[in-house]
């Protein structure tokens, strides 16, 4: 192109860009400056200075996009710009918002990640929950880069992991399996060391709990029936556990809870695994990878008995009777173990062949020439000190699991074939990519057509780990059971109940993943997933088992959808009370991808609530105040709407006020309910029917929030205005599969946008 040309379009750009910002100026000194200007500056908002000043906050520029495109500013009762006046408004400040669009940061591996990664590479299932920190959520997700910085104590804690990765991968020596059997005298429970007793006693050749309690009722066990000398796990490593355990007094299945913790204070207790048990089971036998001082524990986490107070050997309803455990390991296939060949495959070994060996067996590229040298450095090092070729394979393996090259993930601003790969597989399967997906990433086939590749990943049972941790994220399934319910009012609501609520979120992403079923099901669907309990429950037909089916609603149930499941309903109340505010927010910022968090520099001022007599007069009047307004005009019709539905997501007709008069004494006050509400718009929403007709006729938005959020988790970056056009594209692909969460997938794997930084 000739310079002459060049010049041109330079100044036509700059023209243009002056031009844009004119009109910026003058539609905010038309419609915005008298409360957002020199004299006035509502939410400290100023709108008369310069335009790059504004973009310098990317936050503001999206909310006045939002606000503007919305027509909630200018306010009502202030004159309003033309339809085309408002349109090139957002049209200008879109594009603004799409030049200015900041850089995504590199991103670590999650603690998650970093487990399921070493799992696929080396065969063994590290538990890394005592060893590295909760990863930082971000805008709901911990997948972020923005909150994957690194601090001196994280660091030290990926050393120490290193460390005790390197040592149980590479062993000096093969560890000796030894089995241990316990009966009923090596059994030991909380009533021996808790004052008052607790829901469990020895009887005969058994040991038999009653209630669930973990700071009261467990068995735990000694290796010397005649003393209390605690089992203690001698060894890291997988162990088998083959326990007789059977209920009695009971006509369903049960389920007992594996606990890592001291039985004799289990406040501490750390739950790692729960196992359902068919009606009529004798026990069961399963695997657990242990380390060295670990004491095991089990609890009746399906038991009806709260388990203080009384005589347990009273109790009439159903109790688990444990009569012998057998413990085998550590349990070893084969010496070397398959971990220890892959590191290494030859006895001998020089440094650079060390390095190289395990950097590509780690990171699946070679490493850079300068970054290489330090790690042969290294290598060299421990060899001319004396040091065998495994013990130099060690502090290899050490240097280089916390290195960037592992720790954080390789993005270049368009990604390479194996770097899609990478991002691919840490979406759908949470670690590395296998052979086959980095092979279609070396040859183009992966970028050219994911579709097989994605198809191929979600038939793996690796993409559960993906269902897992994303619908735990967006769903906040884990924080379902945070608390209670308090048995003194919710009598019938089991903790097994409320642990298959937090379930059920994650059975229906699932089944609609797999059976190629639309999104609309989120909002409403004719069918639930259920369990035996979560069917029991809901009032529905029996259900056999702990496995989650889909059952055919009645035509008059108002269940269906996520905003109708008790999980849903639970989170977002407290103890004794619903939160409509909560309720509300959650609907706003996991369905419609809306950012409702107030700006850190506004002053939120809390109404004086006093003499308001009832939850509907009390928000109501919080939306008379500015700062309140905006977002509570939102959030308060959408979640006052499912105030027919109790803290622990049953149908009410009245609101029953619970006030705590002694430990052992409630008094109960009931209050009807009126729940009618209107939207900003003037939709009227009453209940939880009219609240999906409102959901329903806003299919477009919830769909696109939807996407939008598996978009950022598959990024590992919060969507912004400037992925407007892909979440679109995503949207129009999947509608024209029926809205299918499959098709969604597909499409945001298959976009342009998934193969850059």
């Amino acid at each position: 192109m000739r310079p002459g040309w060049m010049t041109l379009l330079l100044c036509c750009a700059l023209c243009g860009g002056a031009q844009a910002e004119s009109a910026l100026k003058d539609f905010f000194t038309q419609h915005c400056v008298k409360c957002h200007g020199p004299k006035k500056q509502k939410g400290k908002v100023r709108l008369d200075g310069a335009i790059d000043r504004l973009f310098a906050d990317a936050q503001l520029a999206e909310t006045l996009v939002s606000v503007i495109e919305d027509g909630e500013m200018p306010p009502k009762e202030a004159p309003q710009p033309t339809a085309a006046a408002r349109a090139n408004a957002v049209k200008l400040l879109t594009r603004r918002i799409l030049a200015s669009r900041p850089a995504n940061p590199i991103k670590r591996l999650t603690r998650a990640e970093y487990a399921n990664t070493l799992y696929d590479l080396f065969g063994v299932d590290f538990d890394f929950n005592d060893l590295l920190p909760p990863d930082h959520v971000e805008a709901g997700f911990d997948k972020f880069g923005e909150s994957h910085l690194m601090s001196p104590h994280q660091v030290m804690a990926y050393l120490k992991t290193a460390r005790f990765v390197a040592e149980h991968l590479l062993p000096d020596a093969k560890p000796e399996t030894r089995t241990w059997e316990f009966e009923a005298p090596h059994f030991h429970g909380s009533k021996n060391f808790a004052v008052g007793g607790g829901g469990d006693y020895r009887d005969g050749d058994g040991y038999v709990l009653t209630g669930f309690r973990p700071y009261r009722s467990n068995v735990h066990f000694s290796t010397d029936p005649d003393g209390y000398e605690r089992f203690i796990v001698p060894a890291f490593g997988l162990y088998r556990l083959e326990v007789q355990a059977h209920s009695v007094k009971s006509n369903e299945g049960e389920v007992i809870g594996i606990n890592l913790g001291d039985g004799r204070h289990p406040t501490t207790f750390r739950n790692i695994r729960r196992v359902p048990m068919p009606h009529g089971a004798k026990g069961f036998t399963t695997e657990l990878i242990l380390k060295a001082g670990d004491q095991l524990a089990f609890t009746f986490d399906s038991a009806r008995a709260p388990g203080r107070g009384g005589d347990p050997r009273k109790y009439k309803g159903p109790r688990m009777r444990f009569t012998h455990l057998k413990v085998t390991g550590p349990l070893i296939e084969a010496w070397p173990t398959t971990a220890m060949r892959d590191i290494l495959p030859k006895p001998k070994m020089t440094p650079a062949e060390l390095v190289d060996h395990i950097a590509l067996l780690l990171t699946q590229r070679p490493l850079l020439a300068k970054d290489r040298a330090a790690f042969v450095k290294v290598a060299r090092r421990q060899q001319k000190s004396g040091a065998s070729t495994m013990a130099t394979a060690r502090n290899v393996l050490i240097a280089l699991l916390t290195s960037p090259h592992f720790i954080y993930k390789s993005e270049s601003p368009d990604l390479t074939g194996v770097e899609l790969a990478h991002r691919l597989s840490y979406f759908l399967w949470n670690s590395v990519p296998d052979a086959e997906l980095l092979a279609a990433g070396k040859s183009g086939a992966l970028a050219k057509d994911p579709s097989a590749q994605v198809d191929r990943l979600l038939a793996d049972k690796k993409a559960d780990r993906f269902i897992d941790d994303y619908t735990r994220q967006w769903l906040q399934r884990d924080k379902v059971d945070d608390f209670g319910p308090d048995v003194r009012v919710y009598k019938d609501v089991r903790r097994m109940t409320v642990d298959s609520m937090g379930r059920e979120g994650r059975e229906l992403f699932a089944h609609l993943l797999k059976n190629d079923l639309s999104m609309e099901h989120f909002i409403d669907s004719d069918f639930v997933m259920v369990n035996d309990r979560l069917a029991r429950f809901y009032g529905l037909p029996k259900v056999k088992g702990d496995d989650f089916v889909p059952a055919k609603l009645p035509a008059d149930s108002e269940r269906g959808g996520l905003v109708a499941q008790a999980g849903f309903l639970k989170l977002t109340s407290t103890d004794f009370t619903t939160s409509p505010i909560h309720r509300g927010s959650w609907i706003l910022k996991n369905l419609y991808n809306e950012k409702i968090d107030p700006p850190a520099d506004v002053v939120i001022n809390e109404p004086d609530i006093r003499g308001t007599t009832t939850v509907r007069e009390a928000l109501l009047k919080h939306q008379q105040f500015a700062s309140c307004a905006r977002c509570h005009s939102k959030i308060d019709p959408l979640g006052f709407a499912l105030e027919y539905y109790d803290p622990v997501g049953r149908k009410r007709s009245e609101y029953r006020h619970v006030e705590v008069v002694s430990t052992k004494k409630l008094k109960f006050t009931k209050v009807p309910i009126d729940a009618t509400m209107k939207l900003p718009d003037g939709r009227e929403v009453r209940d939880l029917p009219t609240l999906k007709a409102a959901l329903m006729a806003d299919q477009e938005k919830v769909l696109k929030g939807i996407i939008g959020k598996l978009i950022s988790y598959a990024l590992g970056r919060e969507t912004t205005w400037a992925d407007r056009s892909y979440i679109d594209s995503v949207y129009k692909t999947s509608k024209g599969r029926n809205h299918s969460l499959r098709a969604a997938i597909e499409a945001i794997v298959a976009h342009p946008e998934f193969g850059r930084k």
